[in-house]
């Protein structure tokens, strides 16, 4: 009963979501240019050459092949990785339940009656 509403670890990675998402973006967005230019240096030093590569050409090959599954695998987290609005829209989406409506509502209900009642004791208070 006296454990809190609302984890300190959620408020802590709440507020690192954003800064999370925004590094996997950034990272992504540069990964995938490197990827993107080193496939463009393939494809033209492929179409100058005509013939295989050397061994150079291999590591570069191999270097290009494991930079571009790098940033793929970016580009996914950065698509997947809420922000901190979301993350706070989707704990409550959890918790939120009919029940939970229905017993705030009554709460709602009777706070609202307490207060009506202290509203005309004031005033009939006030009138005498």
């Amino acid at each position: 009963m006296n454990e809190p509403i609302v984890s300190p670890w959620l408020i802590y990675w709440a507020g690192r979501m954003d800064m999370i998402h925004h590094f996997c973006i950034v990272a992504g967005v540069l990964l995938t240019m490197g990827a993107g230019i080193s496939i463009t240096g393939i494809v033209s030093s492929r179409a100058d050459c005509g013939s295989d590569y050397n061994g150079f050409g291999k590591a570069f090959l191999n270097f290009t092949k494991k930079l571009t599954c790098v940033a793929l695998i970016v580009d996914v987290l950065a698509m997947a990785v809420p922000t901190k609005d979301e993350m706070i829209a989707m704990y409550v989406a959890g918790r939120i339940t009919p029940a939970n409506i229905e017993t705030t509502g009554e709460l709602a209900d009777k706070a609202v009656d307490k207060l009506i009642e202290k509203i005309l004791k004031a005033s009939k208070a006030m009138k005498e």
